[in-house]
């Protein structure tokens, strides 16, 4: 196991151990979670996110993305724009534990960070690749064309000299 990958993966388990161990209040446990899209949109600049498309994967994999050609083509968009810093954010499908889809979507993200380095983007480029397990689907139906949709890793952006979410 690579230094990097365990360091990720133990601060994203850790960061799901300490989420789990959270008492919940009252209201969150009759509630159903519904991701709060307005964190999302933190870091997104609207005229950028149209020119890029979110990486897919295959079910329980993490090795190689589904459609190459889509990654190829962020690819070269970045190298066009060598302005843009960014963030790559990983997900998952709602089977598996949590602890489990977490890991898998962490390596989902350092997967296509290391394809875009060896595609020539500067690794700095890249302010983290953060894996979040089955938080914040696209889809939530029970179908294997929802889950597809959930088994994404996304590009979050910021341009140069702003790399923190504050906006």
């Amino acid at each position: 196991m690579r230094p990097t990958f365990a360091k990720s993966f133990l601060s994203t388990s850790v960061l799901a151990a300490v989420t789990l161990a959270m008492p919940l209040t009252a209201a969150a446990q009759t509630q159903e979670t519904v991701p709060d899209q307005t964190i999302l949109q933190l870091w997104k600049d609207p005229n950028v996110i149209p020119d890029l498309q979110t990486v897919a994967f295959d079910f329980d994999n993490y090795e190689s993305v589904s459609q190459p050609a889509i990654l190829e083509a962020d690819a070269q968009w970045l190298k066009d724009h060598a302005d843009v810093h960014f963030t790559l954010a990983a997900y998952a499908d709602p089977r598996g534990d949590i602890v489990y889809n977490l890991a898998l979507s962490q390596r989902r993200a350092e997967t296509v960070k290391q394809e875009l380095v060896r595609m020539g983007i500067a690794e700095d480029r890249i302010a983290f690749a953060i894996g979040w397990g089955k938080l914040y689907p696209n889809c939530l139906e029970p179908s294997e064309e929802c889950w597809q949709q959930n088994r994404r890793v996304e590009f979050v952006y910021a341009v140069e000299g702003d790399r923190s979410r504050s906006r």
